[in-house]
């Protein structure tokens, strides 16, 4: 039987990551005032980080069409795929999954399985991986669900914020938390997992991220997989997975993906943010 897997573009993840598992990912929308583009298709990163800087007013995000998810869906069956595995973030944070379980209900040539998760980003991406891997191995779909759903629980994504400007206007934090950090003039520090974002921490100074950033990831230790993302801060990145390989002892290479922009819509630019597993007890 073959088994693809599809996601979408808030997943980050190294190109040659998608190519090696073929992993087929259905783009979101950013809209600037009256126009939409779809992410990394339409809108690069470099692109994105230009516009934003001489934009007075925000861009905003939207979920893929139903037909943009049937079409990828079409073209993995067309391809020869018995069984697709769409993996998306759950509902609250946004409606990926609930588009994709829409356009999967109604693709009748083979079967589609929604599997909702709780992360985006790279940590997204580390579930994705997880999956491919467990094709590979010959697991079966309720195996896969399972496995996905155990490590999920595993798995956190801190991130330090530059800037206040574009949480506030993204949606997705709750408004409480934004108006304390612009009130005490400090930067949050937040955690995704499980679907929820929370502050867990605060920052006054640029300078102190990466110090943050490494006091999170050494209290969740011993640690399964680690990995970097940012917003327009490659030099940033490189310095924090130097600190972090350094504080946890590493050998190996860290992952370092720069986020896409529909991530940057909601976080601004210079964020940045640890990937993380944590081992199994």
């Amino acid at each position: 039987m073959t088994i693809r897997i599809v996601t979408d573009s808030t997943c980050d993840l190294p190109v040659e990551i998608f190519q090696e598992f073929n992993i087929a990912v259905v783009p979101c929308y950013i809209n600037f005032e009256e126009k939409s583009y779809l992410d990394m298709v339409e809108l690069t990163r470099q692109e994105f980080y230009q516009r934003i800087a001489r934009l007075d007013s925000f861009p905003k995000t939207a979920a893929p069409s139903v037909g943009l998810f049937s079409d990828i869906y079409t073209r993995l069956a067309a391809e020869g795929a018995d069984e697709i595995i769409s993996i998306h973030i759950k509902e609250g944070l946004s409606n990926m999954s609930n588009v994709a379980r829409l356009a999967a209900e109604a693709f009748k040539t083979i079967r589609v399985n929604v599997i909702e998760v709780g992360q985006v980003a790279l940590t997204l991406g580390f579930l994705v991986v997880a999956a491919a891997r467990a094709i590979e191995e010959g697991k079966n779909i309720e195996q896969i669900k399972a496995l996905l759903a155990e490590k999920d629980q595993r798995t956190y994504l801190f991130a330090a914020l530059d800037t206040l400007e574009f949480i506030k206007h993204g949606g997705r934090v709750p408004q409480m938390l934004v108006e304390l950090a612009s009130l005490l003039k400090i930067k949050p520090v937040v955690l995704l997992r499980l679907g929820s974002i929370s502050m867990v921490g605060r920052i006054r100074t640029t300078s102190k991220q990466i110090e943050v950033l490494v006091k999170h990831a050494l209290q969740q230790s011993p640690l399964e997989e680690i990995g970097v993302a940012h917003t327009n801060a490659p030099e940033k990145a490189l310095v924090l997975a130097d600190a972090l390989r350094e504080a946890l002892h590493l050998n190996n290479e860290i992952w370092i993906e720069e986020a896409t922009p529909v991530l940057g819509v909601h976080v601004g630019p210079g964020a940045l943010a640890v990937a993380c597993v944590k081992v199994a007890k």
